[in-house]
């Protein structure tokens, strides 16, 4: 029978459309409608383009590879991993269309990701990458602003080099050179300058099928859940109701983008002892930015810890890589076919004690120079159902627990549920996991998804969650409730033409600006998109989104409306989008993905009401040479509160080229 499949797959003649980028492809977009979750998500999108740059080979591929792309179903895991297992290695990447729950989309992505290469176990490394597409530079630099703040210290252009390479499932090495505008190019090892601001590398190498991977230089770790240490793609509650709820069980992400805080730098490394139990360690070592000030006795201590990257000011650069942290662990995992069960272990040391000013809602923060604790979480599968969870302890008495299950009722609906529980004083620095606030702490939930497809062309996708925050939270000065509710209707008749609505509802409890009194705040969210192809040359994307926010009898307003047209031909392609915003105040923003140049993602939050034309312009210098160009106009139709209407009513102009050698 396979051999019949493959046959009429090299017989037909396929119409194969062209590799697109992560930007095209629309990927990260429409695994989640929270956009204020996807820009945590930098890191994670950089491995993703670049793993849709060099597609990785299908049939070295794990179960937690697949999984981390995010956008591939339990199911669909499953019959790709037993379909390998019952007839060898994949020898056409279009085998997998006919596994059951393969469908259009999901097939489109994955073969942009994975294919089907020989080894290169004997192949030296100079005779492996002549002549290959698996080496880029890029150079990318932003013009400075119009008015520079005259508290920066460097100029205002803002400037960056990257190299990458690998040879698929062998190798990978990336280098990162990046200043932000206002900060200063200089050398100063002594300062922990090394010209530009910021400097990152990675070498990620895997030796052996017992010796699975050696990454040294920067680097994301997630386990299990991410109760104690997450990192990698995180969808959090978004439009994909079911796939993005689970978390890898181990994943070591490489980064070789400009992240500057919350990235470990030292070395990692697994190793399987059997088929079934493997053992990942690490280290890190890292500067960090922090505010440090000093007791009566004169002894230092760490009042807060900065997060932005920036070193524009003098007040800026007073925090620059102030402290010393290290960290240190493990990771053991049992895997089986059907279960997994790990534990972490996390140890870590910084170099002052930390003592923020305490207030009423950071009590249970940590404090001191040491934090350790350790998790054990478990994925099993029976039948039709998947079932994961972690549970945590800190040596500070905290305590967390999430607990999940994903099933699949019929070949055309999903549930999920998931249920957490995370202590007031349970705090972990390098947590990621499911949660309605930013910190894994203070709060208990419940939710529920499903996705459903009635017809090939329709699917539904929805969720509930209800959750809790025992203790005091950031501006709520008494325990509080919220709720919030998701629905998605996606129609895409054909190939052509996609068309989805998507509308949120969320209660939350917020205090009275300027006091400490705590009332009900109801947000409403909705967006229109539609998309069409016009020819293999033009796409045109609408997209209508509006929102509301309202408390203590108030209420405000936010609408947007943003077209875009894109050409593509073979030496040139032109994106261009008109935008159109009138938003009351910051309680109203509207997020909206903003094209830009490659490896750069953007998801700003508007507010006030303004035009915001763009244009992006690519051409191929040379086969392997390609040029990018940002033009965009943010021009205000209306002065703001806090600003005169000279100032505030000035058009904001903003431009960037970046050029790109793949070899």
């Amino acid at each position: 029978m396979r051999q019949l499949l493959l046959l009429f797959f090299y017989s037909i003649p396929f119409i194969l459309q062209a590799q697109l980028s992560i930007e095209d492809s629309g990927i990260l977009e429409s695994l989640t409608g929270n956009e204020e979750i996807m820009q945590t998500n930098s890191d994670a999108a950089e491995n993703l383009a670049l793993l849709v740059k060099n597609p990785m080979n299908i049939n070295k591929a794990d179960e937690s590879v697949l999984l981390g792309v995010g956008y591939l179903k339990e199911v669909q895991i499953t019959e790709i991993m037993q379909y390998i297992h019952a007839y060898g290695p994949l020898i056409n990447v279009h085998e997998l269309q006919t596994l059951p729950s393969m469908n259009e989309q999901t097939f489109f992505w994955l073969k942009s990701c994975f294919t089907i290469t020989g080894s290169t176990q004997d192949q030296k490394l100079l005779h492996h990458l002549a002549g290959k597409e698996h080496s880029m530079l890029l150079i990318r630099y932003s013009a400075a602003p119009v008015t520079i703040p005259k508290e920066w210290t460097g100029n205002g252009d803002k400037a960056s080099i990257r190299f990458q390479t690998m040879i698929p499932n062998k190798m990978r090495f990336g280098l990162c050179l990046e200043k932000d505008a206002g900060e200063q190019i200089r050398w100063n090892a002594a300062k922990n300058y090394y010209g530009f601001d910021n400097v990152n590398f990675y070498l990620h190498y895997l030796p052996s099928k017992k010796w699975k991977h050696i990454t040294i230089g920067a680097q994301r770790l997630q386990f299990g859940q991410g109760l104690l240490m997450g990192g990698g793609f995180y969808a959090g509650k978004g439009s994909e109701t079911i796939t993005t709820l689970r978390k890898t069980g181990r994943a070591i992400i490489p980064v070789g983008g400009t992240t500057e805080y919350g990235r470990l730098f030292g070395i990692s490394s697994t190793y399987y002892f059997t088929r079934h139990i493997s053992l990942t360690g690490f280290y890190s070592n890292t500067k960090e930015d922090a505010g440090i000030d000093t007791t009566n006795d004169n002894v230092p201590f760490i009042q807060s810890i900065s997060e932005t990257g920036y070193h524009r000011s003098l007040a800026e650069l007073a925090k620059r890589k102030n402290i010393h942290v290290q960290l240190a662990g493990y990771h053991v995992r049992y895997e089986s076919k059907h279960f997994s069960v790990g534990n972490t272990f996390l140890y870590r040391a910084v170099s002052h004690a930390i003592q923020p000013k305490e207030t009423y809602y950071n009590q249970f923060y940590n404090r001191g120079q040491l934090f350790s604790g350790t998790s054990l979480d478990f994925q099993g599968r029976y039948q039709n159902m998947l079932l994961f969870g972690e549970v945590s302890f800190t040596a500070t008495g905290g305590k967390a627990f999430l607990a999940g299950v994903m099933m699949a009722l019929h070949r055309s609906t999903d549930l999920s549920f998931l249920y957490r529980n995370y202590g007031k004083e349970y705090i972990s620095p390098y947590a990621q996991a499911f949660a309605e606030s930013s910190a894994v702490s203070n709060e208990k939930g419940m939710y529920v998804g499903i996705k459903i497809r009635p017809k090939k062309e329709w699917s539904i996708h929805a969720y509930a969650d209800l959750f809790v925050f025992p203790w005091l939270k950031y501006r709520i000065h008494t325990p509080s409730t919220g709720e919030e509710y998701f629905i998605k209707i996606e129609y895409k008749p054909s190939k052509k033409t996609m068309l989805y609505f998507q509308h949120r509802n969320e209660q939350k409890s917020w205090d009275v600006t300027g006091t400490t009194l705590t009332l009900p705040a109801f947000r409403q969210s909705s967006i229109l998109y539609f998309e069409h192809k016009l020819s293999l040359a033009i796409t045109l994307r609408t997209r209508i989104q509006w929102g509301s926010y309202e408390t203590n009898a108030t209420t405000s307003t936010g609408s947007l409306y943003a077209q875009d047209i894109m050409y593509k031909k073979r030496k040139y392609q032109l994106t261009f989008r008109w935008m159109w915003y009138e938003v009351a105040d910051y309680n109203a923003r509207q997020y909206a993905y903003e094209p830009d140049v490659p490896y750069s993602f953007y998801i700003p939050a508007y507010t006030g009401k303004a035009i915001h034309p763009m244009l992006i312009i690519k051409y191929n210098v040379f086969k392997n040479i390609d040029c990018w160009f940002k033009l965009s106009l943010t021009k205000p139709l209306a002065a703001t509160v806090l600003e005169s209407a000279a100032t505030s009513l000035k058009s904001i102009y903003s431009g960037t080229w970046q050029i790109r050698w793949t070899f």
